[in-house]
């Protein structure tokens, strides 16, 4: 049986739509014996995402709408673009869709992550603060100035700017290759655009 408080994820806002987002790698930690691709095939019935404040209002999800049944499980680079995405099915919670931010980050700018590690029980999101440095790939690059002391559980979190629109999705940490120095390096955001015009499309 899986946890049911296992890590964060956000309700985002594109358009008229709002959509529920949380990190792809979770999946290697919460598949069951049937799952070895990107897709549920029966090995997950259902995914919600709540506050500990309020745990009984909750966003249940419908269809994981970036499925890939050739993207398997057991290699690493199925982990590159590391977002799931969900249509909604129900939501009874009073959160904040978030929208994204379009314009360019800029060196030393303050950014934000916003949710709970898995060593929370109860109370109000906390806030974490970070640095950009730079952007690698698909990979914001961010130095840590008000951080947890373990960061489990926070993986799937929303990382905003001061405007609150979200910037990237909490992933996991970055080599940069000019320094040799290991960053917290959230995936970015802006990379799901293009799926998000498509579904936009195909409906």
């Amino acid at each position: 049986m899986i946890s049911p408080r296992f890590s964060c994820g956000f309700l985002l806002k594109y358009n008229q739509d709002t959509f529920a987002i949380t990190a792809k790698h979770l999946l290697k930690f919460i598949k069951s014996d049937k799952m070895h691709s990107v897709s549920f095939d029966n090995g997950i019935k259902n995914w919600s995402l709540f506050s500990l404040t309020n745990p009984n209002e909750k966003v249940r999800v419908a269809k994981l709408l970036n499925e890939d049944k050739t993207a398997k499980l057991s290699e690493k680079s199925t982990f590159d673009d590391d977002w799931l995405m969900f249509s909604i099915r129900e939501n009874k919670s009073k959160v904040k869709a978030l929208e994204i931010r379009m314009t360019p980050l800029v060196a030393g700018e303050k950014l934000y992550v916003v949710g709970w590690t898995r060593k929370m029980e109860s109370g109000e999101q906390r806030v974490y603060e970070f640095e950009y440095q730079k952007t690698i790939g698909n990979r914001i690059l961010l130095k840590d100035l008000l951080v947890p002391e373990q960061f489990g559980g926070l993986s799937g979190a929303p990382v905003i700017d001061e405007n609150e629109f979200v910037i990237g999705i909490v992933s996991g940490k970055t080599e940069d290759p000019s320094s040799g120095k290991s960053y917290f390096s959230p995936y970015l955001l802006t990379n799901i655009i293009p799926f998000l015009d498509k579904i936009k499309k195909s409906n």
